[in-house]
C-alpha cells in the first residue's frame, strides 16, 4: 500500500511539475548581466527586455553581477535552478573564459536558447597609417613587430588578435588596454599600429572617420559595413563573430526554451528589434537548436586553438 501510495504521489508531483513548465512564466524572470550597466551584454537585453516581457506576459528582471571578466554572474547562473527563472544574457565573454581556462564551467553545463545579435571583430588603422589594407598590415608585420592594441589579457578581442596573427603566419606585439576605449585612443594617437575590437566599440571611431577598417571577421561582408572584405576573402581561415544571446543552466524543460524561442522569433519577425539593434553596432543574426549548438561547439574550439598559450 505504501509503494502505491508512493508511486501515485511520485506521478502526482511529475504532472504537478510538467504543468507548471507547461504554463510558464508564472512569475518574474531574472535576467542576470554577467557585467556592469551599460557594457554591450546590458545594452543589448535591456533594449530587449520591453519586448520579451510583452511576448512573455511576465516582468525581466534584469540584474547586474559583475566581476572576474563575467565570470562570477555566469558562475551564479550556473549554478541557478534549471527552471526557466533564472537565464544569463550570455556572449562569447564566456567561451573566451573557458578557453583561458579561468572558470571550473564549460559551454556544455548551459542551455543555450537563442544567439540574437553578433558584431564582427574588425582589424582598424589610423585615417592616416602607412597600412591601408590588409596586406600592407600582414607584410610589416611579417618584417617586424607591429604593435596591436585591445582589450585586456584573456579578453576576446585579445585572443582573436592572437588568432589573427597565428593565421596571417605573423607576429603581433600585442599591448592590452584597460577597454576598447583606451585601445581606440592609442591607434588615434599613433601609440599602436593597429586595433583590434568588436564592431560596435569601433563604430563611431569609423564613422567620424579617425580610424579605418581594414578586415572583418565575418564570413561574408557585413551589411553595415559593405567596403571592408573578410579575412576569408583575403585568403586566410578566420571567420569569429561577437555575439550576444539568452543561455539558461543545463537542463531547462523543453517548455521554457520553446517559450523563449517562439517569443524571440516573433520580435525577428515583426522587426520590432532590428532598427535598435543596428543602432547598437550589431546584427540580427538569430540561431537556435541544433544549429546553435553548431555554432557554439565551433566557437568554442576557435576560442581555444586561439588562447594556445595563454592559457592556465
Amino acid at each position: 500500500m505504501k509503494k502505491l501510495l508512493g508511486s501515485v504521489t511520485l506521478a502526482i508531483t511529475m504532472v504537478a511539475a510538467g504543468q507548471a513548465a507547461a504554463d510558464y512564466p508564472t512569475k518574474n524572470i531574472s535576467m542576470i548581466v554577467p557585467f556592469s550597466a551599460g557594457g554591450g551584454n546590458d545594452t543589448f537585453v535591456r533594449a530587449l527586455q520591453p519586448l520579451i516581457e510583452e511576448q512573455l506576459g511576465q516582468t525581466l528582471v534584469i540584474r547586474n553581477i559583475a566581476g572576474g571578466g563575467g565570470a562570477v554572474g555566469m558562475s551564479r547562473a550556473v549554478a541557478s535552478p534549471a527552471d526557466g527563472y533564472t537565464l544569463l544574457a550570455a556572449s562569447n565573454a564566456m567561451l573566451t573564459l573557458e578557453a583561458m581556462g579561468n572558470v571550473a564551467f564549460t559551454h556544455d553545463d548551459f542551455d543555450f536558447i537563442a544567439k540574437i545579435v553578433e558584431e564582427p571583430y574588425l582589424v582598424a588603422v589610423s585615417s592616416d597609417s602607412p597600412y591601408q589594407d590588409l596586406e600592407s598590415l600582414v607584410e610589416a608585420a611579417s618584417a617586424g613587430s607591429i604593435r596591436v592594441g585591445s582589450s585586456g589579457v584573456g579578453s576576446s578581442a585579445y585572443i582573436t588578435a592572437n588568432a589573427i596573427a597565428d593565421r596571417t603566419d605573423t607576429t603581433f606585439n600585442l599591448i592590452p588596454y584597460p577597454g576598447g576605449s583606451e585601445a581606440i585612443s592609442a591607434a588615434m594617437g599613433g601609440h599602436v599600429e593597429a586595433v583590434v575590437l568588436g564592431g560596435a566599440e569601433l563604430r563611431s571611431a569609423l564613422e567620424s572617420g579617425r580610424l579605418d577598417a581594414l578586415a572583418t571577421t565575418y564570413a561574408e561582408r557585413s551589411d553595415n559595413l559593405p567596403d571592408v572584405p573578410t579575412f576569408q576573402e583575403s585568403g586566410y581561415d578566420l571567420t569569429l563573430t561577437v555575439w550576444r544571446g539568452i543561455v539558461g543552466p543545463k537542463g531547462l524543460p523543453d517548455e521554457v526554451e520553446e517559450a523563449w524561442v517562439a517569443a524571440i522569433q516573433q520580435i525577428v519577425e515583426d522587426g520590432s528589434y532590428e532598427e535598435t539593434a543596428n543602432n547598437l553596432g550589431t546584427e540580427l543574426a538569430p540561431l537556435y537548436g541544433e544549429e546553435l549548438d553548431a555554432f557554439i561547439d565551433e566557437s568554442a574550439t576557435i576560442m581555444r586553438e586561439a588562447a594556445g598559450d595563454l592559457a592556465q
